[in-house]
């Protein structure tokens, strides 16, 4: 199976051989998992980084016996970047569907920095859009309406999923239920059944679960003023290619 972070990275620039074949000893370690497995507990310390190879993962929270998500996983994705300077990891992340990781150590990391700066760039540059799209869901949450959570909550699905060539187009699938869905954007399963409901009322969705269909994305695009942060990515400060390097 061709790589998904591979697949994903590609939407930015072609990687050398070198590079390709460093990801490849990345995912030279298989794990398979279901549903509901625990991937990295709320206290782990030193917790390797996961490639997801295949399947959906969350990162979530509990308090006072309500749940919320903060993070979804795509295929593609890497889990465990953003905890490199933590002590812990502060959550747990979870399977959300049968899948397949790719863990591997951390000092993989420093190998990465000091034999292929041009990759490292990448995948700095790629956590660094995750980072700004988190904050766009924070600002979501603080000051959106549910009807525009609930937008933004599949336009970044989209957005994301589209980069890696597992979801294409206006029609992919979501593998929550409603109360999953209401936990990511921070309102109860009643409220956003009814939302789900008025949508496809209205003809903005069209649902046949797990697959959603967004009949009019211009139009919740335009109502969120949204930004797609992974469309395009800044590479002009990257070092050259490993087999561009002037020898020496």
């Amino acid at each position: 199976m061709e790589s998904c972070l591979v697949a994903r990275l590609t939407r930015y620039m072609a990687l050398s051989e070198e590079e390709k074949d460093f990801i490849a000893t990345l995912e030279d370690t298989e794990q398979q998992h279901a549903a509901g497995d625990v991937i990295i507990d709320t206290d782990a310390h030193d917790a390797p980084i996961f490639i997801v190879k295949e399947g959906w993962l969350v990162a979530r929270a509990e308090f006072k016996g309500k749940t919320a998500i903060s993070r979804i996983f795509l295929p593609g994705e890497i889990v465990g970047l953003a905890e490199l300077g933590a002590d812990n990891a502060g959550h747990e992340t979870v399977m959300q569907t049968d899948g397949t990781v790719c863990p591997f150590p951390r000092d993989a990391v420093t190998k990465l920095f000091g034999r292929l700066p041009r990759l490292a760039s990448l995948l700095m540059s790629v956590s660094g859009v995750d980072q700004t799209a988190l904050r766009d869901k924070q600002t979501a949450m603080a000051i959106y309406s549910g009807e525009d959570r609930l937008i933004h909550f599949f336009l970044d699905l989209r957005a994301r999923l589209a980069v890696a060539n597992v979801g294409t187009g206006n029609r992919f699938r979501i593998p929550m239920s409603q109360a999953e869905i209401g936990q990511a954007i921070g309102t109860t399963p009643v409220y956003v059944n009814r939302m789900m409901q008025d949508f496809i009322r209205r003809g903005r969705i069209q649902v046949e679960r797990p697959y959603y269909r967004l009949l009019d994305r211009e139009e919740m695009e335009r109502q969120i003023d949204f930004r797609d942060r992974y469309a395009a990515l800044d590479t002009s400060w990257f070092p050259s290619a490993p087999d561009e390097r002037p020898l020496r």
